[in-house]
Parts: C-alpha cells; sequence; structure tokens
C-alpha cells in the first residue's frame, strides 16, 4: 500500500516518498540474530486469525488493545493474560502463552519478529501473506498504513519517555514524518533562504556527565567506639579533634566485670596447675599397681575440664578488649585490676566524643568516633539512566565554598538497585584529602568522565529539531531536495550532539534553515501560512 502526501508553499514541495524497501535506521547494519524456531513459529500462525504486529500477539488475545480481554479466560489450554505479554514471539499453535522477549527499542515491536532488525524474516512474512509492499515492513507492523497501530505505539512511547529531556529520548517507532522529503521549487531558494550545511563527521569525544554528590567519611577507616564491658569513665585523655595513632589511649573504663573475668582465668590457670601434678603423680601410682586405673581415668577428666575452663577465661577476657600480650601478662602477674583502656584502632582524628569522666556506661553506648581523612569518600546521586556508570570512571568533584578546586578520584563502587523514591543511582567515589579540605556531610557537584577520546558521529546542535515525537534532521540528498530522519542522539558536549543512529559519515545535514523546512513539514499542525514569507520580495 502506497500512499503520498504534498504540500504546497511558496517555495516549498513536501511529499512523503514511497520506498520499495526499508530504510537502515543506523550506520551499520543491525547483526542477524534471528532463531530457526522464530522462522517456524512465523511459518505455523494461524492465517485465519488477525496479528497484532505492534505486541507480537494475536489480535482477539492482545489485552493492550482490547482491554476488555483482561477479564476473559484465555481461549487456548494454558495460556492466561496472553496479551500482557508485550513484545512476545509470535505464538505456535501449541504455545500454552506468548513468550515475553526484549523489545525493539528503535521500532517499537518484539525484536526477533522485526525485519528491519531481522531481514532474514522477510520471506517468512511474505509468505504468510503479511507484507506491506509501499513501506517494506509485515501489514500487521506498517504504522503508515495503519493509523490504530501507530497511535498505540506512539501513546506507549510518550509514556515510557516522557520523563526525559528531549535529547535523550529514542525515536518514536510510530514517527510518521520520518522519510519525508522536502524539494525546494528551485536551487536558488536554498542559496536565498541561507541554508547552510554540515557533514556529519567522526571526531574524538570526551564527555562529563554531572551529578549531585555528598561527601562522606571513609567507611573503612571510620570507626565508632564503646566500651566493650559496663563500667565507668574514669578517664577521658582524648577531645575533639586530636590526632591519634593506632593503639593510643582514648579512655579508662573502670570495669567490676573485667577484674572478674581477670579472677576466673587466674583460678582456672591454678586449676590445671593443680591436676597436672595430680595426674603426673597418681600414672606412677598406676605403673607400680598402687593405684587403679579408675582414679587416674579421674584425675584426667578433671585436668581436662581445668584446661577448658582457662582456655574459656582467656578468651573472655580477649573479648572484653584485651589483647594476646595482655591476657598473657595477667596469668604471669596475677593482677587483677578492674581498669580497661579502650585503644584507637588506626591512626586518624577524633571527631566524635560522648565520654564524660564518672559517667556509667553500657556496651552499647559510643563514647568516642575515629576517622581517617586523609580519603574522604563521595556518595553520588545519578541521575543519566542512559549512560552506564561503571567501575573505576574518573571523577572530578566540586565542593560549596571550594567553587575553584577541584578533586580528582574515581568511581569504587556501583550500586546494584535504584532508590526507591527518587529513582537515582547510588555510587561511590574516592577522593585523596591530604590537607583536610573536604569534609563529611559537604554538598557538591561531581563530573564523571564516561567517554575518553573515543571516536563517535557527530553533527551541530542547530540541525537537530524537535518534530513533537522525535529529534530530526535534514539529510541533503542535492541541492533542492532533504529527507527528514529521526535520529537517535548521544552526550553533548559543547555545541555538538553525537548522533548514534539515523545517518551515516559523510551525509550533509541541514544547519541555517532546519527550523524553516521543519516548519514546512508540521505547517498542517501548526496552522498554514501563519508565518507569511515573500522570499521573491527584493530588499
Amino acid at each position: 500500500m502506497i500512499r503520498k502526501r504534498c504540500v504546497t508553499s511558496g517555495f516549498v514541495l513536501v511529499f512523503l516518498a514511497a520506498t520499495s524497501g526499508p530504510r537502515p535506521c543506523g550506520a551499520q547494519s543491525p547483526a542477524n540474530h534471528t532463531t530457526d524456531a522464530a522462522k517456524d513459529q512465523l511459518a505455523q500462525r494461524d492465517p485465519n486469525r488477525p496479528w497484532c504486529g505492534g505486541h507480537g500477539v494475536y489480535e482477539d488475545e492482545c489485552s493492550i488493545c482490547h482491554p476488555e480481554l483482561k477479564e476473559r479466560k484465555s481461549p487456548h489450554p494454558g495460556g492466561d493474560a496472553r496479551g500482557d505479554q508485550r513484545g512476545a514471539l509470535p505464538a505456535s499453535p501449541d504455545a500454552s502463552a506468548a513468550a515475553a522477549v526484549e523489545r525493539c527499542e528503535a521500532h517499537g515491536i518484539a525484536k526477533d519478529v522485526c525485519t528491519r532488525c531481522n531481514p532474514a524474516l522477510v520471506e517468512s512474512f511474505k509468505k504468510a501473506g503479511d507484507w506491506c509492499a509501499g513501506h517494506g515492513v509485515p501489514e500487521s507492523q506498517c504504522t503508515k498504513c495503519n493509523a490504530a497501530l501507530r497511535e498505540r505505539i506512539a501513546t506507549e512511547f510518550i509514556d515510557t519517555f516522557a520523563g526525559l529531556p528531549r535529547s535523550q529520548r529514542p525515536p518514536s517507532p510510530a514517527c510518521a514524518n520520518d522519510g519525508t522529503k522536502v524539494r525546494l521549487v528551485s536551487e536558488d531558494i536554498g542559496k536565498r533562504t541561507g541554508l547552510t550545511f554540515s557533514e556529519v563527521a567522526r571526531q574524538p569525544l570526551t564527555h562529563f556527565v554531572t551529578c549531585n554528590a555528598e561527601v562522606a567519611y571513609d567507611g573503612n577507616r571510620f570507626a565508632h567506639l564503646s566500651s566493650p564491658v559496663p563500667g565507668v569513665v574514669r578517664e577521658a585523655r582524648v577531645d575533639l579533634g586530636t590526632s591519634v595513632t593506632q593503639g593510643n589511649v582514648l579512655a579508662v573504663i573502670d570495669s567490676p566485670e573485667l577484674a572478674a573475668a581477670k579472677a576466673d582465668l587466674l583460678q582456672a590457670i591454678s586449676s590445671v596447675a593443680l591436676h597436672t601434678r595430680s595426674f603426673e603423680r597418681e600414672s606412677k601410682l598406676e605403673k607400680t599397681g598402687l593405684s587403679p586405673m579408675r582414679d587416674v581415668q579421674e584425675i584426667e577428666y578433671k585436668l581436662s575440664e581445668a584446661t577448658i575452663a582457662e582456655s574459656r577465661a582467656a578468651q573472655r577476657l580477649r573479648l572484653l578488649g584485651l589483647s594476646e600480650e595482655e591476657v598473657r601478662r595477667v596469668g604471669e602477674s596475677g593482677e587483677t585490676s578492674s581498669l580497661l583502656s579502650l585503644t584507637a584502632p588506626f591512626a586518624g582524628e577524633v571527631v566524635e566524643r560522648s565520654a564524660v569522666i564518672g559517667e556509667a556506661v553500657e556496651t552499647s553506648r559510643m563514647l568516642f568516633s575515629v576517622a581517617d581523612t586523609a580519603r574522604m569518600w563521595a556518595m553520588l546521586d545519578w541521575t543519566e539512566p542512559r549512560v552506564r556508570l561503571r567501575v573505576g570512571m574518573p571523577v572530578l568533584l566540586q565542593v560549596e565554598g571550594f567553587e575553584g578546586e577541584s578533586f580528582t578520584g574515581r568511581i569504587t563502587w556501583v550500586s546494584t538497585k535504584l532508590e526507591p523514591r527518587t529513582r537515582t543511582l547510588k555510587a561511590r567515589a574516592e577522593f585523596e584529602n591530604p590537607d583536610g579540605i573536604l569534609k563529611a556531610n559537604m554538598f557538591g557537584r561531581t563530573s564523571v568522565q564516561v567517554r575518553d577520546n573515543e571516536s563517535a558521529l557527530v553533527l551541530p546542535k542547530d540541525a537537530v529539531q524537535w518534530d513533537g515525537c522525535c529529534n530530526v534532521v535534514f539529510v541533503r540528498e542535492d541541492d533542492s531536495t532533504f529527507e527528514l530522519r529521526r535520529v537517535r542522539l548521544g552526550p553533548a558536549p559543547g555545541n555538538i550532539f553525537e548522533v548514534r543512529d539515523g545517518v551515516r559519515e559523510g551525509e550533509q545535514v541541514v544547519v541555517v534553515g532546519s527550523f524553516l523546512l521543519k516548519t514546512e513539514v508540521l505547517k498542517g499542525e501548526i496552522g498554514a501560512g501563519c508565518c507569511p514569507v515573500d522570499f521573491n520580495k527584493k530588499k
């Protein structure tokens, strides 16, 4: 089915060109990833049942097009709510349900039935009698011939990408203007209206994406310290801001529990010594026949109990914060002091203190916080869904109050989930902070280098127009003919856009004058003649 649209103005003729085959969407042909199974399923499709090409199921099973079907039971055994399976493979007669597969973002249908991405499927659709020769796509997928299908796909597309900035939205698969050609009445008009052109070319791009960030302490070098035993604070030897090294005493806790634990260890050591001597004596008597074996075994059992008690008492002291050397000294010296020293686990600075001399404390009470501020973290709120964030990417950080100074670091962690309220992705970067400028809870902006001198196709920003559903450019065919192409854009460093799909390297696009050409294409929507211009008028 071939449809033509022709609009004339004082200087332009606009028409929709019919094509005998599909126009490639990008600079390169997509890889053919069609399976034989998909071809077989196409061949097995029931020709007597209408097919919904937009959602990959039979029309009488598509609950998206026919919401009333959601309340009905599926007419096929084992099938329930098959119409809700968007972007599914064509169903075979014995299929229990349409299997959900990846959708083709460029064309709005299931990837495995997209003939523009999978040219090998063309013959299967033609054999099934489902082919629009005028537009080079299956009739069930032709948005130019099927207005209802075009409207459905356009509505779904708007709902999906409405939250993105225009430059980040992918082309709408239901775009009615794609492929429209604009022909000037004469070549001289292009010169008189001041049309300028730029060639689509490759150039190295270094691109940064910015997002909000909050500075925090390095979680691997930050510690909340509390007393391992209940007691009373007898000494507080450090204050806020004090620099400490590993092992420095922060506070002294007086704990009766510690004294009792030391006494238990000494008692266990004495018991082990006593039963060891008894066992040795009974063993000698047993060898001479003066002591029965039963007495030897009884002493041996008591020795084992005493040894276990000693080990348990020593372990308890370790859990109370004593080092291995301190436990050994308790056993050797026999001291039962109730004073416990709370020490720094690593070198850093005291950033929090709640210890008060004479105050009773429990094990759950935080007394000090120590942080190594030589390295700091920045927690990022990543809001760029179309740019993949990876560990190792370079980051620049600027914080409030130090706008002229930047800190360099790298991404060290990227979350695997989005925040449920903000829908942002959490990530973390590490920054060296030798001068202590970065402070915890500072707010700032980070610039993440997502691209480093990578070759990419680019075109001027002024060449890109918005036609209501897509970013479009006008490709120059000759001095008087220009084709409207929908394009998929990438990052926008400076005054250029990276273009990922829609044009080829070496093609020329209209820069100055592209808006004028767009108004001619859309004049039926904005009102013909609202901006009359007489291009034949002499100045």
